[in-house]
């Protein structure tokens, strides 16, 4: 036998601690009653400790027990936890729960493949979204990385790039960070291989000591390298290294042709390094001359906060220095200041972070609808356990005894759900990746890991807990006298019939809610992907082609090389009209300020802004796109002919609503244009048809980079390898990359923008499915649990269409119900989509009436069959079973 809990000697600690809680919590009793109060406790514990055995068979504990373990007294509740729950016990109520399982299991097959896709789709979202949202980016204390930013309120900059000057002034200057500057760069990669185009930076020689990343081989950039004449080194990536040198360990110090001059290679990446897009194949130093103005704002400035520095004072020094700087030159850089923010923030910006936190909120949606679908299966299942129930409690089982069993039984239906639906999460990712445009940073990071599954493994727990306590509680609740009455009928009891109800209410408003919101994305894209833009896109062939300027210095070799390949390209079989541009449609929007001839370009109150671009002959032919009025960009206009504009119609009707502007002139920074030309609105520049655009003659500037169009009237595909031979015939250093339908090029534009409609439409199949379900589930198992008052209805002379409008009547009203409540929900949600959404309200009234008779007339059908089932009840049959 135990000593007497006022024994102190052998004493278990949990008793002693127990004690001393006690007294404690006597000196709040008044002293009177304090004496009286503590041997009360005192006994119940010692009662207690006598009884640690039978309690573990006794299904729970007493009030005074559950009162001694709130008062304080943890160890000892934490002894009766441990008695109670014995692996014995655990393993009993498992073998129970299989079999219980088991003899259900159809129903349960259902409820744990309901719980898989819902735990599929959330653990595919997750692992993208712990990748660009919650991982620090891959360099040492990447939380120190913050990028720095120009900001005019004057001129309405809210971010811009540095000057030169600016860049080194700040460099110099600055004692709380360490900075670098990047400028983007395209790379012609040559030798004795085809000539490939690489992507890449040019960054200043501290670049890699600011990130504290090193080549994998070699060395990084010396200050020297940063001057010109010196400058002619290159480091790879790792990806080049292996495709273009065999993964040579010998490589540095080797020569490269880039751009058609010798580079010496000093460096090798490690793989999978990046900064700010993947695949970036070449770091070249960028070398000043000291002749760079304060007006050409081109460099990106990267920082590194020292020790002990707070993003704070980093800032406040920032903004500090461009205010002298803006002090000290007003003329170019008046009203300046600075604004930081850290690099992830850079890199997954704004529609990052609104893209992944909307999948993330319609996953959890999708994940409710499967635990409301689950929870209504369970129910439907401890329905029929009632008499079940009711002689466990009359056998002494207690209310935590039964909850227990219940909750065990949902976590092996939770623990099934969750492994088949880390399987279905693989297929999950796969989709994920597949749909995911090839910028985006950090996707060959997205997989099935640790991180993954851990986030599974809680949410099962969690799901399991969430569906199973509403059986639980229900059966816990069970009338025991009536139910083992003969005759009883377990499982029709008002209060789970409201409660299945209610959840079927909730997953249809729910799976409204989804489908208004992809219908919403599908429709804003649609109007961009099907809309006219201007141009016919569905028989142009593109190419882009970057011409060196070490190869290519001035404008009239460039001129000449453009204007050979625009005819050898129009002399291929099946080409019937060639053209170019500086941006082809959505690749790219160029603005410029201008005024009209007679107005004062340095009065920042007469300037406008418009889009605009620069052509080669013939583009508004390869395009179809329609000139109106004059003509368009011709070969004459060159070089020392006077400098011509043409104009769209926006542009016209905003300053000629009622004349001609042919021979009016249009002023820009570089000077006045002759407009020539008015031609129609298009999309070229974005994704709105009507914005103002100017075009300009490309042969009356020098531009090294170009797009081609090139209309034809044969299958694009075979046009691919020989327009590629006529740019290597000219010139085989030079690349010609990109080669696609532009109809394929738009298409990629749009990629990013095109996922969240993507990932939304899948979500919401899945959840109107899952809706449908819940709703099928719970007229199936109303009209089962009815049988005798269907029959009596009909034995008293129903007809079966009355039987069939009753139960039909039933369901649809849950539906409407559901429905209302959907909508309310989501004009709240959508207005989240806004930013996702291109011409298209996010209270589209259209959208959500649509969706509304959809989702009723889906419910109606999903009613429907039990309906039809009730109508065949046999009125004889019905009343003898009872």
């Amino acid at each position: 036998m135990s000593p007497h809990p006022d024994a102190r000697d052998g004493q278990p600690l949990c008793i002693r601690v127990s004690l001393e809680v006690i007294r404690i919590a006597s000196l709040l009793v008044p002293g009177e009653r304090r004496a009286t109060w503590r041997d009360r406790w005192t006994a119940e514990l010692w009662h207690r400790w006598q009884r640690r055995d039978a309690l573990a068979l006794s299904g729970g504990w007493s009030k005074r027990g559950i009162v001694l373990w709130s008062c304080g007294s943890f160890p000892h509740a934490w002894y009766l936890f441990r008695t109670e729950y014995t692996m014995d016990i655990i393993w009993h109520d498992v073998r129970y729960g299989l079999r219980t399982l088991w003899r259900s299991k159809g129903l349960i097959a259902i409820a744990v493949l309901s719980l898989a896709i819902g735990i599929g789709a959330n653990a595919s979202v997750f692992s993208a979204v712990d990748v660009f949202m919650l991982r620090p980016l891959p360099y040492p204390d990447s939380h120190e990385l913050q990028v720095v930013w120009i900001t005019n309120q004057e001129r309405g900059w809210t971010q811009t790039s540095f000057t030169v000057p600016d860049f080194l002034d700040l460099r110099d200057e600055s004692r709380t960070m360490r900075l670098a500057a990047t400028r983007g760069g395209t790379f012609n990669l040559s030798g004795d291989f085809d000539a490939e185009r690489l992507t890449g930076h040019y960054v200043t020689p501290g670049f890699f000591q600011v990130l504290e990343v090193q080549p994998a081989i070699g060395r990084a950039f010396t200050p020297d390298e940063a001057r010109p004449g010196n400058d002619r080194v290159a480091i790879i990536s790792d990806g080049v290294w292996r495709r273009r040198f065999g993964a040579d360990p010998d490589v540095v110090g080797s020569s490269i042709i880039l751009d058609g001059a010798p580079h010496t290679l000093v460096g090798v990446m490690p793989p999978h390094f990046w900064y700010r897009y993947p695949g970036p194949d070449v770091w070249a130093p960028l070398a000043f001359t000291g002749e760079e103005t304060r007006s050409s704002h081109n460099l990106r400035v990267l920082a590194r906060r020292n020790d002990e520095v707070t993003p704070e004072q980093a800032q406040q020094e920032a903004q500090r220095l461009i205010g002298q700087f803006a002090l000290a030159y007003p003329e170019s850089s008046a009203g300046n200041s600075a604004r930081m923010e850290t690099l992830h923030e850079d890199v997954f910006n704004e529609g990052f972070q609104a893209g992944t936190m909307i999948s993330t909120v319609g996953v959890t949606l999708l994940l409710l609808i499967a635990c409301a679908n689950v929870a209504n299966l369970l129910l439907t299942h401890a329905a029929g356990r009632d008499r079940e129930v009711a002689l466990r409690i009359a056998l002494g089982a207690g209310r935590s005894r039964i909850i227990r069993q219940f909750l065990t039984e949902a976590t092996m239906v939770a623990v099934l759900g969750g492994l088949l639906g880390v399987g279905l999460s693989v297929l999950g990712i796969h989709g994920l990746i597949s749909i995911m445009p090839p910028d985006f940073p950090r996707v060959h990071e997205i997989g099935l890991d640790s991180r993954v599954l851990l986030y599974t493994a809680v949410l099962t727990m969690l799901t399991g807990i969430i569906f199973g306590l509403a059986p639980a509680l229900q059966s816990s609740r069970l009338n025991m006298t009536d139910t083992l009455k003969e005759g009883g009928r377990g499982g029709s009891g008002t209060g789970g019939a409201r409660l299945r109800k209610s959840l079927v209410v909730g997953e249809v408003a729910l799976a409204l809610v989804l489908l208004v919101s992809s219908a919403l994305l599908v429709k804003g894209f649609a109007r961009i992907r099907l809309a006219d833009m201007g141009f016919d896109r569905s028989d142009v062939l593109t190419m882009q082609v970057l011409l060196p300027e070490e190869q290519y210095p001035d404008s009239t070799v460039v001129h000449d090389f453009h204007t050979r390949l625009l005819g050898r390209l129009a002399a291929l079989p099946g080409v019937e009209a060639v053209g170019g541009t500086d941006a082809l449609p959505l690749q790219g929007n160029s603005m410029t300020y201008y005024v009209l001839e007679g107005e004062d370009f340095d009065d920042m109150a007469q300037r406008k802004l418009t889009s605009f671009g620069y052509l080669l002959p013939s583009y508004f032919d390869a395009m179809d796109i329609p000139i109106l009025r004059g003509r368009s960009i011709e070969e004459s206009d060159r070089a020392g002919a006077t400098r011509v504009a043409v104009i769209n119609q926006a542009l016209a009707e905003r300053h000629w609503p009622e004349s001609n502007p042919i021979g009016e002139r249009i002023v820009i920074g570089s000077g006045s244009r002759e407009i020539v030309g008015v031609v129609a609105n298009t999309r070229a520049g974005g994704y709105a048809g009507d914005r103002v655009m100017v075009f300009f003659a490309a042969h009356q500037s020098s531009l090294q980079f170009m797009d081609f169009a090139i209309e034809a009237s044969v299958p694009l595909a075979t046009l691919v390898e020989p327009v590629r031979a006529q740019v290597r015939a000219l010139d085989p250093t030079i690349p010609a990359y990109d080669v696609m339908p532009l109809d394929a090029l738009i298409v990629r534009s749009m990629g990013g923008d095109l996922i969240m409609a993507k990932i939304m439409s899948a979500i919401a199949i899945i959840a109107l499915i899952l809706a449908l379900g819940g709703v099928y589930g719970v007229m199936a198992h109303s009209v089962s649990q009815r049988t005798q008052e269907l029959g009596i209805r009909m034995s008293l002379g129903a007809q079966r269409r009355d039987v069939m409008s009753m139960v039909v009547r039933q369901g649809t009203i849950l539906a409407l119900i559901g429905i209302v409540i959907g909508t309310g929900i989501a004009l709240g949600v959508t207005r989240g989509l806004a930013r996702f959404l291109f011409g298209v309200s996010p209270f589209d009234p259209m959208t959500f009436s649509g969706v509304a008779v959809v989702l009723f007339l889906a419910g109606l059908t999903a009613t429907f069959f039990p309906a039809r089932r009730a109508t065949k009840v046999d009125p004889v049959v019905a009343l003898r079973a009872e």
